[in-house]
């Protein structure tokens, strides 16, 4: 899950606060552990299921809070 939360990051920094997180669908399990990540990071605004042409419940759409000034990793 550190790719996720790099990548969470990254957007942040360049100001990107909507984003789409594909896990796929199968059994739900990285599902449920991209929740988890979520969950547990205070820089996360909003999260949802996609709509279907975005994926559906093989996607996360998630809101985050703008990074303040010289902000680095968000704990």
């Amino acid at each position: 899950m550190d790719v996720v939360a790099d990548y969470l990051d990254e957007c942040r920094r360049r100001g990107v606060l909507e984003v789409r997180i594909v896990h796929g669908r199968g059994r739900g399990v990285r599902r449920a552990e991209v929740r988890r990540l979520l969950a547990a990071r205070a820089d996360v605004r909003a999260v949802r299921d996609a709509p279907p042409l975005s994926g559906g419940w093989g996607a996360t759409l998630v809101v985050l809070a703008p990074a303040k000034d010289g902000e680095g990793r968000p704990e």
